[in-house]
């Protein structure tokens, strides 16, 4: 019954998505059929800054025609719940303010039930620092940020604070909430590099010798999410299987792909990363999911769909609001990009981000690379390192296929 409250005041009263919009989050709806409701008319104010009102009707067909609705779920918005909400919109007394404290009281209710199911799942899973965390951080919907005095900080109260250093994924430099670029021309194997490198973070055991890339070693195991701009899930899958070899993944870190190709092909909608709504769809999804520690976005370019790379505000704008969620989620990201016409001249692009990253790695081509061979043999090297940048060492990186083409191997070589 209050969520049907809510979707009439969504649908009918621009004032009630206004006061609701600080603290909404469409994951905080149980049914799946208002859900799906709720977030057609969330779009359209995000758009037009305004309830829908009569164009709920036209929003429905245009969804319809749009995306594949199941038909039992197509059927019951038109038959059952459009017409009835029709009838209700045109009531006069819908109170405002008594519905906002009934809608404010049931989402705050829903938020403190799913931050608890993700609690006890972690405990269940024996992750109780992880737990113990999640409870320490939890705050009610609409909570107001702390006096600015609570954050201007002498270095002792800064010691006195005692926060702890960000979990190491990878020795010496992945780690939680910090972001990562990656980049070197097209061809070079930065896809096959983190792929293998985000696959041996869900592994069951981890630890061996044959997991080591270099001297990278997982310390802290954890799920990772992969947004492929490029590849699309056919070339992704036979990736992902050549590195099966090196063991199970655990069920609840197993890589995950979300390929846009194929989103896009199947939606209709263009989905840009350069768009807040879609940041935030990706942000409720590690909300939803908080053992996915990594996000991999394969590439920058493609994703974002930057009109001009080498702008500083275009970053700003449109890549840095996603990073600083990412961040205080205490979610690891790997930005893929290419260098410049003349690779060893830096990465490509805006100085900002170089600035912003925590980490930059560059992949160029070894001397002794073979196309003809079709192998990915590189050297990497660091641009950048905020941490332990002594304990990187340039070094390179040969991929190759075991002869029956089922399985991708690397072995360490000389850079030259």
């Amino acid at each position: 019954m209050i969520e049907r409250k809510i979707i009439i005041g969504l649908i009918t009263n621009t004032a009630f998505c206004q006061r609701l919009k600080d603290i909404w989050n469409v994951r905080l709806i149980e049914s799946s059929t208002a859900k799906r409701i709720a977030s057609w008319v969330w779009e359209y104010f995000e758009k037009y800054g305004k309830a829908p009102g009569k164009d709920m009707e036209s929003i429905f067909y245009t969804k319809l025609k749009e995306t594949k609705l199941p038909k039992d779920l197509a059927e019951e918005i038109e038959e059952d719940i459009l017409p009835s909400l029709s009838d209700e919109s045109l009531a006069e007394d819908f109170n405002l303010e008594y519905n906002l404290e009934k809608a404010e009281k049931y989402l705050n209710e829903r938020h403190l039930q799913l931050h608890t199911d993700t609690v006890e799942a972690l405990r269940q899973e024996g992750k109780i620092e992880e737990a113990e965390k999640l409870i320490k951080e939890f705050k009610p919907l609409g909570f107001i940020l702390a006096s600015l005095n609570d954050f201007i900080l002498s270095v002792d109260q800064m010691k006195e604070k005692k926060r702890p250093h960000p979990i190491t994924f990878i020795k010496p430099w992945l780690k939680e909430g910090q972001v990562t670029i990656i980049y070197g021309n097209f061809g070079t194997g930065k896809s096959l590099l983190t792929i293998s490198v985000i696959y041996l973070l869900g592994l069951i055991e981890y630890d061996g010798e044959k997991c080591e890339v270099g001297e990278w070693q997982v310390k802290r195991p954890t799920g990772c999410l992969y947004i492929d701009g490029e590849i699309g899930q056919v070339e992704m899958e036979e990736r992902i299987r050549q590195f099966e070899w090196l063991g199970k993944q655990a069920t609840p870190r197993k890589l995950k792909v979300m390929c846009i190709p194929e989103y896009q092909l199947e939606t209709e909608d263009s989905f840009f990363l350069s768009e807040r709504r879609n940041q935030k769809r990706i942000i409720n999804w590690l909300k939803e999911n908080p053992i996915y520690k990594v996000v991999v976005l394969d590439s920058v370019s493609t994703l974002f769909g930057l009109i001009d790379e080498n702008n500083n505000s275009e970053w700003n704008n449109k890549v840095n609001p996603f990073l600083r969620d990412l961040r205080a989620l205490g979610v690891a990201c790997l930005l893929l990009h290419h260098s410049g016409k003349e690779v060893r001249k830096g990465l490509r692009g805006a100085s900002t981000m170089g600035a912003m990253a925590h980490n930059v790695f560059r992949i160029v081509n070894h001397t002794s690379k073979s196309l003809d061979a079709g192998e990915a043999w590189f050297v990497l090297s660091k641009d950048k390192q905020r941490a332990g940048g002594f304990q990187f060492k340039t070094f390179a990186l040969h991929y190759y296929q075991t002869n029956n083409g089922e399985e991708t191997h690397w072995e360490v070589t000389d850079t030259n």
